[in-house]
């Protein structure tokens, strides 16, 4: 991980290929929460809980385009609010609607993800607050709020366009805390080999029975499964030949 200067001034960071990959795996495994192919779903509230030991509000008021909220304060812990309202539709509720157990358990990767990745950087601007601009904090006699990373969706994009790299960095860590590639690998390849005999790949086009398998094994979203399929490789790309 290296940092640097941005256009507008402020403090980046940039991380080698496979980087933010190799350090979500290995927060899991100090927690000794690494997944395994019979037990593949990390147990994200204790992970953000007992291991990060970071301030989690899961019934957090926040507004209804706001999945989650990850702040930084000076001389604090991180601070991580869910959407109520989300996190009621996905575990109070006898029946989620598909996919909102998937889209609550992303947010909540997403969220530590953020400070995994850049806690640091906002520690680190404490004294040097001209990198950054200090809000105050929303309750009396807490200390100053350095960040706040808004979670509004579970895609790349931000706006027409533009990208916020904490965001696309965050997501990445998203796919790796739920999904993290040596586990997810294998249990695919047997989803693989049992959906197409004789191949170790999906042919392009062909992800939708391995991703039904897939999704509730790590309970995360179809479209979640099926990107992190492609971007491990474990899709054939159109016209792509085998031997």
């Amino acid at each position: 991980m290296k940092s640097y200067r941005g256009r507008g001034g402020q403090e980046q960071l940039w991380f080698k290929p496979d980087e933010i990959e190799s350090i979500m795996v290995g927060e899991l495994r100090k927690a000794a929460m690494m997944p395994t192919p019979d037990a593949p779903a990390v147990d994200l509230e204790r992970f953000i809980e007992r291991h990060l030991r970071v301030t989690l509000d899961q019934y957090a008021d926040l507004d209804a385009t706001v999945l989650g909220v990850t702040e930084f304060f000076e001389g604090m812990t991180p601070r991580i609010s869910i959407n109520k309202d989300l996190t009621g539709a996905a575990i109070d509720e006898d029946e989620s609607p598909p996919g909102v157990l998937g889209r609550w358990r992303a947010t909540l990767a997403h969220e530590a993800s953020h400070v995994l990745l850049h806690r640091s950087l906002f520690e680190f601007a404490v004294g040097n607050m001209n990198l950054f601009e200090a809000k105050p904090a929303a309750d009396e006699g807490e200390g100053r709020r350095l960040h706040r990373c808004l979670k509004r969706d579970v895609a790349y994009r931000l706006g027409q366009g533009r990208y916020d790299w904490r965001e696309v960095q965050a997501n990445q860590g998203m796919a790796a805390l739920l999904m993290p590639r040596v586990v997810f690998q294998a249990i695919a390849r047997e989803e693989i080999i049992s959906a197409f005999p004789g191949r170790d790949t999906i042919p392009h086009g062909g992800e939708a029975p391995v991703v039904e398998r897939l999704a509730p094994r790590f309970e995360v979203s179809k479209e979640a499964a099926r990107i992190r399929l492609n971007t491990l490789g474990l899709v054939e790309a159109r016209g792509q030949q085998r031997l």
